[in-house]
């Protein structure tokens, strides 16, 4: 089976386009997502409230609204809903706006959802697409997604991830045309111009707004390159190993430097666990 998920909430349309997208791709399909928006929930999970869940119909099929995170509905889904049954994916979006850069990954609780079933044994892919934020997109405006997330999602059932590879994190470009390509690129370190925006309420106490512009130079050859200038669609393999042979080798030079030669070769050692 496979499990559908999302940040904007279990009314959001990206989620009743990924249901449309994989409902007949032979897999039974179950969605468990947030009750309500959860956007930059980043892997936030729910320990100091208890969670409830609601069943709501989606397409008249009985969906799971949970009062948490998109991690949340995905831990409930694995230990809990479906605790007796094989999950083979956990698919997260389509979210209504992009994912792209390491800037916008580490926050996104579309991303998180896929990377909390990684944690625990389940392979995921997160969709997102750019969209335009004054207003919340109709179904129909999700048909180019669909066609290429049901091809996605039908391949790696068939074929499985890479090996190495625990999610892969897509970006859909606003509008999909047969011009449009797919390339499989790295993500972006940032994409935009941070600041901070200061403004009095009416009794003159300050309250802030965290903001940000989007670069006017984008990294040629990256994901936020590829679905915001070439307007195509980026596909970024993502591997939860945490470390590197070089990187270890180099932070046990520094940490001898540091402790000094009493310490050196016996304190610090390294060691490649298993990931």
């Amino acid at each position: 089976m496979i499990v559908l998920t999302n940040d904007d909430g279990i009314r959001s349309p990206g989620l009743l386009a990924l249901y449309r997208a994989v409902r007949e791709l032979g897999e039974k399909t179950e969605i468990v997502a947030p009750a309500g928006p959860q956007s930059a929930a980043g892997m936030s999970i729910t320990f100091y409230k208890p969670l409830r869940i609601e069943k709501v119909l989606i397409d008249g099929k009985i969906a799971y609204a949970v009062s948490g995170s998109p991690t949340d509905a995905v831990f409930l889904a694995r230990y809990k809903l479906f605790k007796r049954r094989e999950i083979k994916l956990v698919l997260s979006g389509i979210n209504l706006g992009e994912n792209l850069t390491l800037q916008s990954f580490y926050t996104s609780g579309t991303v998180s959802a896929a990377l909390a079933g990684a944690l625990n044994g389940i392979k995921g892919i997160a969709f997102s697409m750019v969209i335009d934020y004054r207003y919340e997109p109709s179904i129909d405006e999700f048909a180019g997604a669909i066609s290429y997330t049901r091809k996605i999602v039908a391949g790696v059932l068939k074929n499985g991830l890479p090996e190495g590879v625990d999610v892969l994190s897509v970006n859909f470009p606003e509008r999909i045309t047969e011009k449009t390509v797919v390339k499989v690129v790295p993500m972006a370190r940032t994409m935009f111009d941070e600041y901070v925006i200061e403004r009095r309420d009416p009794r003159g106490k300050s309250y802030y707004w965290l903001a940000g512009k989007v670069k006017k130079e984008l990294d040629v050859g990256t994901d936020v390159h590829t679905v915001l200038v070439e307007k195509n669609i980026s596909i970024t393999p993502v591997s939860l190993v945490n470390y590197s042979k070089e990187a270890l080798e180099a932070t046990k030079k520094l940490i001898d430097s540091i402790l000094g030669d009493e310490k050196r070769g016996e304190a610090v050692q390294i060691t490649e666990g298993k990931t």
